[in-house]
């Protein structure tokens, strides 16, 4: 491996505003050799196929993850590079905080729901990466990613540094803020007319579709599994200079 610790910071996206804070985290630590790779994608996979085929162009010595709506902690690529540098070939898996101030991981064992994919640092090793997938259940890929990776790589080395913010800020004071005036939002959020009528329409189609399954008795619902075939094909691709972004034809093409 060389000597010198290169990122791919891997993003996938849905086009949220929160994006453009996720980048500034990620922007003011970069240095020469790393690479930010964006991936817009309306597939409803939890940005599992974004995140896999980024995975697979990545060029950097080391993947690291961050979601869309949230941010690295100030300082946290340094950290990461510095434990990169100390530990080559090794896989490093840090703690990352939430709004409401909870802490993952809660112990260092890699298991379901204590690891997510903003704390891993991940050598970048050709036919040592697990895949990014859980055809049974998507919202767990990213433990099927790393879980593999381990059974390849060896087992990882557990930090107690804190790299990322969860939904919240990567600044102290937007950071209170932001959980000052949370309840507030939701609250706000729970009583806008369009929350409770889509709430209200949500139950009245659940009440039908449940209504029309019964009367079926048991036969499979063929239009149902036609629309959940069906996938969005907008993407936009952004990374280095080195990169041109896919082109897609108008019918796909979505406004974010």
């Amino acid at each position: 491996m060389p000597d010198r610790v290169t990122f791919s910071v891997v993003v996938p996206t849905r086009g949220r505003s929160t994006l453009r804070g996720t980048l500034a985290s990620i922007t003011e630590q970069l240095e020469p050799g790393d690479e930010a790779i964006v991936r817009c994608s309306r597939d409803e996979d939890f940005g599992n196929l974004a995140r896999q085929s980024m995975i697979e162009r990545a060029k950097g010595t080391h993947l690291v993850f961050m979601d869309d709506d949230d941010q690295f902690a100030t300082g946290a690529l340094a950290t990461m590079r510095r434990f990169a540098a100390e530990n080559p070939g090794r896989i490093g898996i840090f703690r990352m905080r939430y709004l409401d101030g909870r802490i993952l991981w809660t112990e260092p064992v890699l298991r379901l729901r204590n690891v997510s994919s903003q704390m891993l640092c991940v050598p970048n090793v050709p036919g040592k990466l697990g895949r990014w997938e859980s055809p049974e259940y998507e919202r767990i890929a990213d433990y099927e990613f790393v879980r593999q990776t381990v059974e390849l790589q060896g087992e990882p080395i557990f930090r107690d540094e804190i790299v990322a913010h969860i939904r919240s800020d990567r600044r102290p004071v937007r950071r209170l803020l932001q959980r000052a005036f949370d309840p507030l939002a939701r609250l706000r959020y729970k009583a806008a007319p369009a929350t409770r009528l889509q709430a209200r329409l949500g139950r009245r189609t659940a009440n039908v579709a449940s209504r029309t399954q019964d009367g079926r008795d048991g036969e499979d619902d063929q239009d149902g599994i036609e629309r959940d075939s069906v996938l969005d094909l907008g993407r936009l691709d952004e990374g280095g200079a080195d990169q041109e972004p896919e082109r897609q034809s108008a019918e796909n093409q979505r406004t974010l």
